[in-house]
């Protein structure tokens, strides 16, 4: 009986992928955690934003050095003032993720260390950048990156490059990922998608460029449109390879295929109204938080996808 079950089961289970690579076709404001509930939290500029695994949001104020944690409903969870393990000693954190085993990681560009805290916000560990990695960990563009497998890398803006971590946060491989006459002169923000490939905003041009996973070029993404020129300041990817762009100069989040098409844009402010993305983040339970740090506001949206 079961072996006879068993080709309608790979029919229904390949009929359900296929529904969920579906494209997103709209970006639904679900939940606003406006200025006034943020600063209750202790938090002015929400500049960084990072989901784990369960749905929960962490919004990281770098100003303040303040990291909250916040339930799928808007709740808030607990607060960490970062400070690594030397609560009056001098932190400048820069960036945060959640890895896979549901730590906390976060870029601290005054001692050039990733600071790890747990799920309920306690301090794990300090763990240093090897010494040759240092100047680039403490310039004020670097950020984290975790690839589709799990892997730590380091957006190193001064080397034009992304250096890969292995578990002593040493470079991982030997020489370069992005070749010398493919590097992104100001790599402002970069993403990994779900096929391998990183996609990498540049800061000069405001284009985005697409790397194979060799870090061979494999194009860039068009930016001719009813906006003009962008300015795209963050990055995100969903589970399926779209990728979302915070323009904060056009007000807008744009939605990207794989191959570099553009599938639509969701405007989120105007000239009565401005609100500047800055800061984006994908959640599994395909939301998408977006933030714009100087009006200290966090939205998130619900991600519709095209029916079938």
């Amino acid at each position: 009986m079961s072996s006879a079950l068993a080709p309608a089961r790979a029919h229904a289970a390949a009929a359900l992928r296929q529904a969920e690579a579906r494209p997103p076709s709209a970006l639904r404001s679900e939940l606003i955690l406006d200025q006034p509930t943020l600063e209750a939290w202790g938090v002015a500029r929400p500049s960084r934003l990072a989901f784990d695994a369960d749905g929960s949001l962490y919004i990281l104020d770098t100003n303040r050095r303040r990291l909250v944690k916040v339930s799928p409903e808007g709740r808030l969870l607990h607060e960490v003032t970062v400070s690594g393990e030397d609560a009056a000693g001098l932190t400048e954190p820069g960036d945060v993720v959640a890895d896979a085993r549901g730590s906390i990681l976060v870029l601290d560009r005054a001692s050039a260390a990733v600071l790890a805290y747990d799920k309920s916000g306690s301090f794990l560990a300090a763990h240093p950048l090897a010494p040759d990695l240092a100047p680039e960990a403490r310039d004020p563009r670097a950020s984290l990156l975790l690839d589709a497998f799990g892997r730590l890398w380091l957006v190193a803006p001064r080397e034009r490059d992304l250096v890969r971590l292995d578990e002593s946060l040493s470079r991982d491989r030997a020489g370069r990922f992005l070749t010398p006459e493919d590097s992104v002169p100001v790599p402002r923000a970069a993403v990994s998608a779900a096929n391998g490939e990183t996609w990498i905003a540049d800061g000069v041009s405001g284009a985005l460029r697409r790397f194979r996973a060799s870090g061979a070029l494999a194009g860039a993404a068009p930016l001719a449109d009813s906006a003009g020129t962008a300015a795209f300041l963050a990055l995100a990817s969903d589970r399926w390879g779209y990728v979302y762009a915070a323009d904060g100069a056009g007000q807008r989040i744009v939605v990207f295929g794989q191959a570099g098409s553009r599938v639509f844009e969701r405007v989120m402010g105007g000239a009565a109204r401005p609100w500047r993305p800055g800061a984006l983040a994908w959640s599994a339970r395909d939301r998408l938080a977006v933030a714009d740090p100087e009006r200290g506001e966090v939205e998130i949206l619900a991600i519709e996808r095209a029916s079938p």
